[in-house]
Protein backbone atom coordinates (compact mmCIF):
# COMPACT_ATOMS: atom_id res chain seq x y z
CA UNK A 1 0.00 0.00 0.00
CA UNK A 2 1.35 3.47 -0.81
CA UNK A 3 1.98 6.36 1.57
CA UNK A 4 -0.92 8.49 -0.30
CA UNK A 5 -3.38 5.25 0.17
CA UNK A 6 -2.70 4.95 3.76
CA UNK A 7 -3.02 8.18 4.12
CA UNK A 8 -6.47 8.55 2.82
CA UNK A 9 -7.44 5.49 4.74
CA UNK A 10 -5.79 7.29 7.79
CA UNK A 11 -8.08 10.25 7.06
CA UNK A 12 -11.11 8.04 6.47
CA UNK A 13 -10.23 6.12 9.73
CA UNK A 14 -10.08 9.33 11.39
CA UNK A 15 -13.57 10.64 10.13
CA UNK A 16 -15.42 7.66 11.45
CA UNK A 17 -13.69 7.94 14.88
CA UNK A 18 -14.57 11.36 15.10
CA UNK A 19 -18.60 10.64 13.93
CA UNK A 20 -18.23 7.12 16.87
CA UNK A 21 -16.43 9.33 19.45
CA UNK A 22 -19.73 11.91 19.09
CA UNK A 23 -22.46 9.16 18.87
CA UNK A 24 -20.71 7.78 21.75
CA UNK A 25 -21.39 10.67 23.70
CA UNK A 26 -24.96 10.56 22.76
CA UNK A 27 -25.04 7.18 23.97
CA UNK A 28 -23.55 7.93 27.26
CA UNK A 29 -26.16 10.97 27.27
CA UNK A 30 -29.02 8.67 26.75
CA UNK A 31 -27.52 6.25 29.30
CA UNK A 32 -27.28 8.47 31.73
CA UNK A 33 -30.84 9.68 31.52
CA UNK A 34 -32.18 6.15 31.78
CA UNK A 35 -30.24 5.48 34.38
CA UNK A 36 -32.61 8.81 36.29
CA UNK A 37 -35.66 7.63 34.74
CA UNK A 38 -35.25 3.78 36.53
CA UNK A 39 -34.93 5.47 39.83
CA UNK A 40 -37.89 7.38 39.27
CA UNK A 41 -39.43 4.11 37.81
CA UNK A 42 -41.43 6.11 35.20
CA UNK A 43 -42.06 3.78 32.71
CA UNK A 44 -43.26 5.88 29.88
CA UNK A 45 -40.43 7.73 29.57
CA UNK A 46 -38.15 4.05 29.94
CA UNK A 47 -40.22 3.31 26.46
CA UNK A 48 -39.05 6.55 24.80
CA UNK A 49 -35.55 6.46 25.64
CA UNK A 50 -35.34 2.19 24.83
CA UNK A 51 -36.17 3.23 21.29
CA UNK A 52 -33.68 6.23 21.18
CA UNK A 53 -31.35 4.11 22.97
CA UNK A 54 -31.60 1.41 20.05
CA UNK A 55 -31.58 4.11 17.03
CA UNK A 56 -28.06 5.05 18.31
CA UNK A 57 -26.90 1.41 19.42
CA UNK A 58 -27.39 0.59 15.65
CA UNK A 59 -25.59 3.68 14.65
CA UNK A 60 -22.81 3.27 16.72
CA UNK A 61 -22.71 -0.60 15.02
CA UNK A 62 -23.05 0.77 11.80
CA UNK A 63 -19.74 3.07 12.28
CA UNK A 64 -18.16 0.47 14.21
CA UNK A 65 -18.55 -2.19 10.95
CA UNK A 66 -17.46 0.58 8.89
CA UNK A 67 -14.47 1.33 11.03
CA UNK A 68 -13.28 -2.42 10.98
CA UNK A 69 -13.68 -2.17 7.40
CA UNK A 70 -11.06 1.05 6.95
CA UNK A 71 -9.07 -1.34 9.39
CA UNK A 72 -8.83 -4.42 7.22
CA UNK A 73 -8.01 -2.12 4.14
CA UNK A 74 -5.28 -1.23 5.61
CA UNK A 75 -4.35 -5.07 6.35
CA UNK A 76 -4.85 -4.11 10.11
CA UNK A 77 -6.66 -6.22 12.47
CA UNK A 78 -10.05 -5.11 14.22
CA UNK A 79 -8.53 -4.47 17.20
CA UNK A 80 -7.02 -1.73 19.43
CA UNK A 81 -3.62 -2.84 18.08
CA UNK A 82 -4.98 -2.41 14.86
CA UNK A 83 -5.99 0.95 15.59
CA UNK A 84 -3.19 2.19 17.41
CA UNK A 85 -0.90 0.71 14.01
CA UNK A 86 -3.02 2.96 11.89
CA UNK A 87 -3.39 6.19 13.69
CA UNK A 88 0.83 5.66 14.36
CA UNK A 89 0.81 7.70 17.32
CA UNK A 90 -1.63 11.01 15.77
CA UNK A 91 -5.00 11.78 17.13
CA UNK A 92 -4.43 10.37 20.38
CA UNK A 93 -6.46 12.75 22.37
CA UNK A 94 -9.63 11.76 20.06
CA UNK A 95 -8.43 8.10 20.65
CA UNK A 96 -8.10 8.64 24.41
CA UNK A 97 -11.38 10.67 24.24
CA UNK A 98 -13.21 7.60 22.23
CA UNK A 99 -11.93 4.74 24.71
CA UNK A 100 -13.15 7.16 27.65
CA UNK A 101 -16.50 7.47 26.58
CA UNK A 102 -16.65 3.39 25.40
CA UNK A 103 -15.92 3.06 28.83
CA UNK A 104 -18.14 5.12 30.94
CA UNK A 105 -21.05 3.68 28.40
CA UNK A 106 -20.14 0.43 29.35
CA UNK A 107 -20.05 1.11 32.89
CA UNK A 108 -23.21 3.30 32.78
CA UNK A 109 -25.28 0.45 30.77
CA UNK A 110 -23.83 -2.41 33.14
CA UNK A 111 -25.48 -0.14 36.53
CA UNK A 112 -28.50 0.21 34.87
CA UNK A 113 -29.03 -3.69 34.17
CA UNK A 114 -28.03 -4.32 37.68
CA UNK A 115 -30.96 -2.03 38.74
CA UNK A 116 -33.43 -3.17 35.89
CA UNK A 117 -32.12 -7.06 37.04
CA UNK A 118 -33.14 -5.71 41.20
CA UNK A 119 -36.70 -4.65 40.15
CA UNK A 120 -37.16 -7.90 38.60
CA UNK A 121 -36.58 -9.75 41.27
CA UNK A 122 -38.19 -7.50 43.66
CA UNK A 123 -41.35 -7.64 41.62
CA UNK A 124 -40.91 -11.36 41.11
CA UNK A 125 -40.87 -11.88 44.91
CA UNK A 126 -43.80 -9.63 45.52
CA UNK A 127 -45.67 -11.67 42.99
CA UNK A 128 -44.44 -14.91 44.13
CA UNK A 129 -45.73 -13.68 47.56
CA UNK A 130 -49.27 -12.75 46.60
CA UNK A 131 -49.78 -15.90 44.12
CA UNK A 132 -48.80 -18.21 47.67
CA UNK A 133 -51.35 -16.23 49.24
CA UNK A 134 -54.23 -16.12 46.87
CA UNK A 135 -55.38 -19.75 46.81
CA UNK A 136 -56.10 -19.84 50.46
CA UNK A 137 -58.98 -17.83 50.97
CA UNK A 138 -59.50 -15.69 54.28
CA UNK A 139 -62.43 -15.50 56.41
CA UNK A 140 -62.77 -14.20 60.12
CA UNK A 141 -64.34 -16.57 62.75
CA UNK A 142 -66.71 -15.76 65.18
CA UNK A 143 -63.98 -14.79 67.48
CA UNK A 144 -62.87 -12.22 64.67
CA UNK A 145 -59.50 -13.70 64.11
CA UNK A 146 -58.81 -14.64 60.77
CA UNK A 147 -58.22 -18.16 59.01
CA UNK A 148 -58.22 -19.98 55.85
CA UNK A 149 -61.52 -21.81 54.58
CA UNK A 150 -61.00 -24.89 54.01
CA UNK A 151 -63.18 -26.30 50.59
CA UNK A 152 -64.99 -22.65 50.07
CA UNK A 153 -65.25 -21.23 46.77
CA UNK A 154 -63.16 -19.09 44.81
CA UNK A 155 -64.40 -15.98 44.09
CA UNK A 156 -66.25 -16.00 40.42
CA UNK A 157 -66.57 -19.10 40.77
CA UNK A 158 -69.91 -21.06 40.44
Amino acid sequence: MTTTDNSALKQRFLTLLVTETQQLLSFVSVLEQERETLKQENVEALIELAANKAGVARQLQHLAHNRAAVLAQAGLPHSREGIERLLAGQYADIWQKYLELASEARTLNQDNSLIVSQRLAANHQALATLLAYSDQPMVYGPDGASRTRPGSRHLGSV
